[in-house]
This record gives C-alpha cells, sequence and structure tokens, in this order.
C-alpha cells in the first residue's frame, strides 16, 4: 500500500485522468465543449448526472454533476446571434481516501447562425477546484498485527496529500446545422454538431505534497453527433468524442436508434415530440455500455451500464450511470427571448 502511494504521489502524471469521466457524453457535452452550451433546441435546462464507477472494487468511485444553462437573445427562428451562460458545480470522489474534486464554475457561448440550417458557435469556461483527499482512512502494511490489519496500531503516517485549489480555464469551437428542429426529422434528413475544445488551457499547477509541483496537461477533445431520418417516426443517432491528454488517447463511440412514442402539436417552432431511445457506446480503453432514454420533450432521463472486457473487468466490470435532463422550451425566463 505504501508504494502505491508513492507512486500515485510522486507520478502525478499517471493519475491526471481524475478528471470527471461520464459514458453518456453526449448529456455532458457542455462541460466538455463550452461552445455547446445553449445550442440545444429552447431556451434554458437543467442537466444532472451521477455516476457510480465500479461497483465491485470494494471501495467507491463517484462522480455527480449539475448545470443550469440559459439563453440570452434566442429566438424561435434562429435567425439572429444569441448568447449561451451555465453554471455547474461538479463533485469526484472516490477510494477508501475520499480522494476528491470539487469544482464549480462558469462557461459561456456566443452562437452565431449562418443560415437557417446553420450555425457555428465558441466558448469558454472558467472553473475553481478543490483537491483533497484523507490518508487517515487508508490501513498500511504496518498496522498488520499479525493475523489482521488493526486500525488501532499507530502507522506513523501523516496525510500525504495537501488540500489545494486552483483555477482552471478551458475554450471551444463548434458547428452544427440543423434543417428544422434537432428531435424532428423527416426521412432522410440530416443533423450534426461538431467541435473541438481545450480544456486545463492554463495548465494548472498540482501540488499534492510538497514534493510535487506538476503542471495538469491541456486535455483535447473532438466530437460530433450525427442524427439521420430513417422516417418520420424513427431516426439513428450516431456519437463519437476523441480525447487527447499528453501521451493518453481515449476515443468512445456509440450508435443509438431513436423511437417516436408521440407528436407535439406544433405550436411554437420548439416542438416537443417524444422519443424511446436505445444503443450502445463503445469505449476505446475495453467497455460496451448498453444505455437507454426516455425522451419526454422537457423532462429526459437516461440510464447506462458499463461492462468491462479489458484485463480489469475481473474486478472492476460495474458501472452505472444516470443523467437528467429539464428543457424550458416554450418561453425564456429573459423578456427578449420569449416567442415571436
Amino acid at each position: 500500500m505504501r508504494l502505491l502511494l508513492l507512486i500515485l504521489l510522486f507520478c502525478p502524471k499517471l493519475i491526471f485522468a481524475q478528471d470527471f469521466h461520464y459514458s453518456q457524453i453526449d448529456q455532458s457535452m457542455s462541460m466538455i465543449n463550452p461552445a455547446t452550451t445553449s445550442t440545444f433546441s429552447g431556451y434554458e435546462r437543467i442537466s444532472l448526472q451521477h455516476r457510480n464507477q465500479w461497483l465491485g472494487a470494494g471501495t467507491q468511485f463517484m462522480t455527480s454533476m449539475g448545470m443550469m444553462e440559459f439563453s440570452i437573445g434566442k429566438q424561435a427562428r434562429r435567425t439572429s446571434a444569441y448568447t449561451g451562460v451555465g453554471v455547474y458545480f461538479l463533485n469526484d470522489v472516490g477510494g477508501d481516501s475520499n480522494f476528491s474534486i470539487k469544482t464549480g464554475g462558469i462557461t459561456a457561448s456566443g452562437v452565431l447562425p449562418l443560415s437557417k440550417a446553420h450555425a457555428i458557435s465558441a466558448g469558454i469556461q472558467v472553473g475553481y477546484s478543490n483537491r483533497s483527499a484523507d490518508f487517515s482512512r487508508l490501513t498500511f502494511y504496518n498496522q498488520w498485527d499479525g493475523t489482521q490489519f488493526d486500525p488501532n496500531i499507530d502507522a506513523n503516517e501523516v496525510n500525504g496529500v495537501n488540500s489545494f485549489s486552483h483555477l482552471d480555464a478551458g475554450l471551444g469551437l463548434a458547428y452544427s446545422y440543423n434543417k428544422d428542429n434537432e428531435n424532428t426529422l423527416s426521412a432522410s434528413d440530416l443533423s450534426f454538431q461538431g467541435g473541438i475544445s481545450l480544456q486545463h488551457l492554463n495548465r494548472p499547477t498540482l501540488r499534492y505534497n510538497s514534493l510535487v509541483d506538476d503542471k495538469l496537461p491541456i486535455k483535447i477533445c473532438v466530437h460530433a453527433n450525427l442524427r439521420y431520418g430513417l422516417s418520420p417516426e424513427s431516426n439513428l443517432e450516431f456519437s463519437a468524442a476523441q480525447f487527447i491528454q499528453d501521451k493518453y488517447l481515449e476515443t468512445i463511440g456509440g450508435v443509438f436508434y431513436r423511437l417516436k412514442m408521440k407528436s407535439a402539436s406544433r405550436v411554437t417552432a420548439f416542438v416537443s415530440d417524444q422519443y424511446f431511445v436505445i444503443g450502445t457506446y463503445f469505449r476505446s480503453t475495453g467497455a460496451i455500455i448498453p444505455s437507454f432514454y426516455v425522451d419526454l420533450g422537457g423532462f429526459t432521463i437516461g440510464v447506462s451500464y458499463d461492462y468491462e472486457l479489458g484485463k480489469i473487468a475481473s474486478m472492476y466490470r460495474q458501472s452505472v450511470e444516470v443523467s437528467l435532463k429539464f428543457n424550458f422550451g416554450k418561453k425564456s425566463i429573459f423578456e427578449s427571448s420569449k416567442m415571436r
């Protein structure tokens, strides 16, 4: 245990993947690329997401996120530029030492329609993070009494991780094509969104103890989402994201079938059709992630299950993730964004 702790403390590059990690990447895209803030169909949105990772590991690794997005100057026909603003909080905690990263921040985007169907956007993200751990919760080899580990034996260990805070910054660009409405596609119609983002742009310093003073590498994400209408009642969705951080790579891809359960009355330009969505994500590290969503127009719930296929599958084969979204699509809280 002590050797493992020394490795983790003095070689932080091995653990910079402590960034928040979700399988349902499409449900937290505004956190990954700030340029996608408020580019959804609607005015305001509340997003909640929780992941319980590696249920069979004998300890807990949990990530929880909450975000609210606002639109300023957005109009129904999307012919004018507008601003998106997001406020978020994220808590990532794992292991017996409760190693945690608590982050709060804001995202902002500027969206410029090029035509009724095409738009580009740029965004920035600024956050404040605190990292901490409690080594008093750990058991060390010198607490072995010959028969079992005795937590009452003084391990003569001090808390090896300082609690420290830092600012973080990111930016992104995105492009979208959407002929009518992102939730409604006729046969052979397409909708698309893609972009690129840079996280940890300021390369914050990680001071886990007095001997460690390393920089968090910049993390690059390239992502795309494509929907293709099979009929007025169903469509296919393809999603992919490539993450690059220093020499480490991770790829996530997904394919989904969307079936319309109910059509909404078209009183406004924002149409709240209802869908059932089923499919799976795939992760390059060796995981298949069956997922399903129920989209009720203003409310969406999603559930996914990570099934590990790689070397760690024998111990760490279960991860469960749940997402909730509340979409305010009929009227904005801002006077300038009312339906016209």
